[in-house]
């Protein structure tokens, strides 16, 4: 099972803190950019240079499970 996350506030918006042992595993750190995508069940982080290393493969193939533990809060997120 996924680990869980909690949106937050963030001013004018709402984030979620990503655990760092997830951000290590993909070589991201504070400030570097990603792209996002989403749909109505998914969001994609990717790295802008479409980064293919292995990790990031292993990422992208791990969203799909992830997103859908959080459908509920992705459609309410979607309507605001």
């Amino acid at each position: 099972m996924g680990e869980t996350v909690t949106i937050q506030r963030i001013g004018d918006r709402c984030g979620i803190m990503l655990p760092q042992e997830h951000l290590d595993k993909l070589g991201w750190k504070e400030g570097d950019r990603v792209e996002i995508r989403s749909d109505q069940v998914h969001i994609e982080f990717t790295a802008p240079n479409g980064d293919d290393s292995e990790a990031a493969r292993s990422f992208s193939l791990a969203h799909g499970t992830a997103m859908r533990n959080y459908l509920t809060a992705l459609k309410e997120l979607a309507r605001h």
